[in-house]
């Protein structure tokens, strides 16, 4: 009964560690086309349709009617390695087993990517009103945050990556599964977030905005989890393969900023940005492995949906596909920059360079621990027994701190310019040390980019490419798997766990018991090689 009753749990379980999906791929510097070629230093310089992101008192600089279209194509390349063997398992020998990990590496096709590159688009459309209203201008646009959110994991053998089959090749002992597939199979995301702003020249030297939006999420993710209680040899067959599909059409976000001239060479700029409070909702799905499937003692587990009064997300849920839902943050963050240009004997500005400085909340209690609930019953022999627990999802997040550097120079070509960017950037980690995950990037980061824009009289075109390096970061350890003997259980194999807030990693989460309770087996020990390739491009014209 016991096994079968935690085959069943397990699916429960998966929805807590497939929601990870929400905070793969933390923010890029910039946004669109010219700041990210500046490597994100533009909170003071901005003055198209990409201020409605990096700060709308930016807008104040606009003429006429503006349309700017604009994007980031970014691919992120990952490679883990984790470490140890795979374990014996006697109900299940296979032929893998005391084989070393092989590496895993992030091999997604994301929808509308072209070889996994995929643009992050921003659309503003900003207006002067005809002067209706002198020293106002208004904006409306819809824009994406500069991140890579997409995972789909394979193992690299012998040169060649190999995507596991959960549901073909649970029952092959001779097919090693995915050593990450505890942490992520694959993840896809999609967040958008239609604004409107407006800015306002109070004075020449200060300008002040503002941009409220309602934004839209949807996350899908895969992720293995336990099927059987205490699977501490990682038996695939004793796995269950989850499938969580959630969404939020309904999440209010704001920023608000200013920009200020105390010289003409001179320009201060400060934004503010909320954060996005997700309440995402939608199904739950689970696949079991063949040993779990089959449960003991004759006893029928199974799962009942929630209905009516009991369910706390929807009165939607089939036994089949559970009603779930999922509360996150995506936390506030601020800038503070200045820059100073070069200007030529008549005032026009040649060039210019700027300094920022960045804070973002990762810190904060809802974006470090994902609450996620599950609208179902386990049932035996037909008759509800208790319903899945609440739980918090720890990921371990800090706040991160970051310094932008970048600047532009502008070379005539008789009526019209030439203009050159670069700029350098650099972020503290957003995972504390032996948090780092095959689904969330938190490593600290070191950004270099150029680009070019053409500017005419009616238009300018830009582009722009570069790379954020993270390179090879280590979660030490070697506390997986762990021993299925409790004299030896714990990090120090001594018999100890560690209090949940003390550990150093993800372990696999049962709803069944309070989060306290949760078994000391983190799935994320190894070497994180990562890196970001991007390009950029965009165009703007004005009438």
């Amino acid at each position: 009964m016991k096994r079968a009753l935690l085959a069943m749990v397990g699916l429960g379980c998966g929805l807590l560690t497939a929601t990870d999906a929400l905070a793969g791929g933390l923010f890029l510097p910039g946004a669109g086309a010219v700041s990210t070629s500046r490597a994100g230093a533009a909170v003071a310089s901005a003055d198209d349709g990409e201020a409605l992101v990096l700060n709308p008192a930016g807008l104040a600089k606009t003429k006429g009617t503006t349309i700017t279209l604009s994007a980031a194509i970014i691919k992120y390349v990952m490679k883990f390695s984790r470490r140890g063997d795979y374990d014996y398992s006697e109900a299940t020998p296979a032929a893998y087993q005391g084989q070393r990990y092989p590496t895993v590496e992030n091999d997604p096709s994301p929808a509308g990517a072209i070889g996994g590159y995929q643009p992050v688009p921003i659309l503003v459309v900003t207006s002067d009103l005809g002067g209706a209203v002198p020293n106002l201008r208004v904006a409306a646009g819809i824009y994406a945050p500069n991140a890579y959110p997409f995972r789909d994991l394979c193992s690299k053998i012998n040169g060649t990556c190999r995507h596991f089959n959960f549901a073909q090749d649970a029952g092959n002992t001779s097919l090693a599964p995915l050593p990450a597939r505890y942490d992520v199979v694959t993840q896809d995301a999609l967040v958008l977030a239609p604004s409107v702003a407006a800015s306002y020249r109070i004075i020449p030297q200060l300008d002040v905005g503002a941009r409220f939006g309602l934004g839209f999420a949807h996350f899908k993710s895969r992720v293995a989890v336990w099927g059987a209680p205490g699977n501490v040899t990682e038996d695939v067959g004793n796995d269950a393969l989850l499938t969580v599909d959630v969404s939020d059409g309904w999440i209010p976000v704001y920023g608000i900023g200013a920009t200020y001239r105390p010289t003409p060479s001179i320009e201060l700029g400060v934004n503010y940005s909320s954060q996005l409070d997700i309440n995402a909702k939608g199904t739950n799905h689970a696949d079991f492995g063949p040993t779990a499937a089959a449960g003991q003692g004759g006893l029928a587990v199974s799962v009942q949906a929630l209905h009516g009064a009991d369910a706390q997300c929807a009165d939607t849920g089939t036994d089949d596909k559970q009603a779930a839902c999922v509360s996150l943050q995506v936390p506030k963050n601020a800038q503070l920059g200045g820059r100073y240009k070069f200007l030529d004997a008549k005032g026009n500005e040649r060039g210019d360079v700027e300094l920022d400085l960045n804070w973002e909340n990762w810190g904060a209690k809802r974006a470090s621990d994902y609450l996620v609930h599950i609208d179902a019953v386990i049932a035996v022999n037909g008759t509800p027994q208790f319903n899945l627990k609440d739980n918090l999802v720890p990921h371990g997040f800090q706040d991160t701190y970051g310094v932008r550097l970048g600047g532009s120079w502008r070379f005539p070509l008789g009526s019209d310019v030439l203009i050159a960017r670069a700029g350098v950037a650099y972020d503290t980690a957003t995972a504390k040390d032996g948090w780092l995950r095959a689904d969330i990037d938190g490593a600290a980061r070191t950004t270099a980019t150029v680009g070019a824009g053409y500017h005419t009289d009616r238009f300018e075109v830009n582009i722009g490419g570069g790379v954020v390096l993270e390179g090879t970061n280590d979660n030490s350890g070697v506390c997986n798997p762990i021993s299925s003997q409790p004299a030896d259980r714990g990090c120090a194999r001594d018999g100890n766990e560690r209090p949940v807030d003390q550990r150093q990693g993800p372990d696999p989460i049962n709803p069944i018991v309070t989060p306290d309770q949760q078994r000391e087996a983190p799935v994320n020990r190894g070497v994180f090689s990562s890196h970001y390739v991007m390009f950029m491009l965009g165009a703007k014209t004005w009438f």
